[in-house]
């Protein structure tokens, strides 16, 4: 747009908006969200030479030992400095909601309460799911599992589209790219050495010095069969090591139908210290001083500013109005509404690309006037575009856990490791990510996890592919600070499907237990859940079946703006991330996925931010 053309477009905005003191500036684009989609893709803008502006709604804690340790992550997820608290619901059933076991209240002295025998005056508020406002993002919180996806994943994006840019093999290209893999020989094949991503795997070596851990990996070896057999008594600490050290990302033509132990590879370096989107912007930063990328924190986006003067085409992306001030944000524990907050409008002169997850991606759309139409009149916002898939497909892969106490306590557990699993719901490959702990993951609220000292052994597990797709993020008000609606609606379809392979994953934990011997000195086992006592086999199926439905839960939300065939009218986004019914918008993060990808969704997601950066050029130079 010429200088007088866009001065006096910045004049009417103003005059229209009612606009005064307010930081405004011009890039060429508008990052909006520094995690895992947004955060490298404004480096990747910035490092082509344009102008970014990358809208951070908390600090920079990227420093901190919190933060920067993967170890800490618990402690980060529940630290009020970056902490934004979302309370959702797993079904429209008020009486099934109240049966779940960590259901949080807010107390009258405005305290939490977790259970379910709450104090008298308390407000029931929902299940906990935690997001991090920070530098970049969520993936400074999370366990920091690298788990690709399988093959079937990406070229479903690339059948329902009829691109073949999302199919696989491109996309492993794209892996190798970003990965500086620090656990493999250098050049080994499906691998990248050289990007910014570090990647880091314990080493495996402790079979054999652990002994607990290594009767307990004998168990699981040989019931997963990953061994080749039924019988892994007489395996050698070595074949032992040779199994927590597989590749669960390895390039393998059948990876995704190999069952068995695995190494949890992490987003870390060899110090153990997150590699984020945090630590790629300061590399840039560092790297490259005049690099023209701008970071603004403390700023949550309140509105994108259309032009729809011109009849003959979509409405465009103008300019963002967004907030300067810390804890603007309802969700965030530390918000206080007589704090004051300036306002900041940036103009746009290519495009915005909105990088909020999964929960603020679609409400920042709508209270933009991109969405359900029906939805967006009940709240007074105009409509710019008519998207009724926005906020839907809310989708998240079920996780549960078995949990027991050993006879003694656990004296040497050894490493961390996977187990993969198949079932026999299974819509292609492997479907359960399993892993075992000496403590166990039972879900998420305030405070968690629960500690049942040194004897505990947990199985925790995910499903992935799960079949539901009924979730969604609706708007409560008008207001852009106000957290949205979020109901997943668990199970509602594909439940007996999904809820078979849960009690797969149960059995086989269970069974596990039963093949470690008792001259382990471990058992017997007594299981706390979802089963309960040493007699595990007097527990039904349908017992099992029940505790799950109630008490199965998640943590990595995806599809909210689902790509999809653009004729499809619950698609929101095109192949290209490119927002319909209006020009000059893309979304980049987890919401984009039509079906989650994979058993944790952080590194698809670091994927599609490389992706959306080259086909975000390509459009430039074309």
């Amino acid at each position: 747009m010429p200088a007088m053309l866009r001065s006096i477009a910045f004049s009417l905005l103003f005059l229209v908006l009612g606009v005064s003191n307010v930081a405004c500036q011009e890039f060429d684009y508008v990052v909006v969200g520094s995690g895992p989609g947004g955060g490298p893709l404004a480096v990747d803008l910035a490092k082509a030479g344009h102008t970014v502006l990358l809208l951070e709604a908390g600090s920079d804690l990227s420093k901190d030992p919190v933060y920067r340790d993967v170890f800490r992550a618990i402690e980060a997820s529940n630290d009020p400095r970056s902490r934004w608290d979302f309370f959702v619901k797993h079904s429209d059933d008020p009486e099934r909601e109240l049966q779940y076991e960590h259901t949080t209240w807010r107390t009258t002295n405005g305290s939490f309460y977790v259970g379910l025998d709450p104090p008298e005056g308390a407000e029931q508020v929902g299940i906990w799911y935690p997001r991090a406002a920070t530098l970049g993002g969520c993936a400074m919180h999370n366990m920091a599992v690298l788990d690709l996806p399988s093959d079937d994943d990406w070229n479903y994006i690339a059948d329902i589209t009829g691109d073949d840019s999302w199919r696989a093999s491109e996309m492993r290209k794209i892996f190798e790219e970003i990965e500086n893999n620090h656990y493999l020989e250098n050049g080994t094949t499906g691998h990248g050495f050289t990007g910014w991503l570090d990647s880091s795997q314990d080493y495996g070596s402790w079979p054999g010095n652990a002994t607990d851990g290594t009767a307990l990996l004998k168990s699981i070896v040989g019931l997963s069969s990953a061994s080749g057999n039924t019988s892994s008594a007489d395996m050698t600490d070595e074949e032992l090591r040779s199994q927590v050290n597989r590749d669960i990302n390895g390039a393998e033509e059948d990876r995704d139908q190999t069952i068995g132990v695995f190494g949890i590879p992490s987003h870390a370096d060899t110090e153990g210290h997150r590699s984020s989107p945090a630590s790629y912007i300061h590399q840039a930063l560092n790297e490259v001083p005049d690099l023209q990328l701008t970071i603004q924190y403390d700023a949550f986006l309140t509105r994108i500013v259309f032009d729809q003067l011109v009849a003959t085409r979509p409405p465009v992306v103008m300019a963002v109005e967004y907030v300067i001030g810390p804890s603007a944000y309802k969700a965030d524990p530390r918000h206080d509404p007589s704090r004051n907050t300036t306002s900041g409008f940036a103009w746009a002169a290519k495009e915005v690309i909105i990088s909020g997850g999964t929960f603020n991606s679609p409400q920042i759309l709508k209270v933009s006037g991109i969405g359900p139409a029906d939805e967006l009149q009940q709240h007074n916002i105009t409509v710019v575009a008519d998207v009724p898939g926005v906020g839907a497909n809310l989708r998240d892969n079920y996780e549960g856990s078995v949990l027991s106490l050993a006879a003694k306590p656990f004296e040497s557990f050894g490493g961390r490791y996977s187990v993969q699993l198949k079932t026999s719901t299974s819509q292609g490959g492997r479907d359960i990510f399993f892993w075992p702990l000496n403590g166990v993951l039972e879900g998420f609220w305030p405070g968690y996890p629960n500690y049942y000292g040194p004897n505990a052994l947990g199985f925790s597990f995910v499903h992935r592919g799960q079949r539901n797709s009924r979730g969604a993020v609706t708007l409560r008000s008008a207001d852009p600070l106000e957290p949205p609606d979020i109901n997943f609606r668990f199970f509602e379809t594909g439940g007996d499907e999904d809820l078979q392979a849960m009690i797969e994953a149960v059995r086989f934990g269970q069974n596990v237990k039963a093949e470690i011997p008792e001259s382990s000195g471990m058992s017997p086992f007594d299981e706390l859940h979802p089963c309960t006592g040493a007699a595990t086999a007097d527990c039904t199926d349908e017992e099992i079946k029940e505790f799950l439905k109630l008490q199965a839960y998640s943590h990595h939300a995806s599809g909210t703006c689902a790509i999809g065939d653009v004729s499809d009218p619950m698609s929101v986004l095109d192949s290209r991330f490119r927002v319909k019914g209006v020009e000059g918008l893309r979304v980049v993060d987890a919401s984009v996925f039509p079906r989650p990808p994979g058993a944790f969704p952080v590194l698809p997601t670091f994927m599609i931010s490389r992706k959306a950066a080259k086909v975000i050029l390509e459009d430039v130079r074309a």
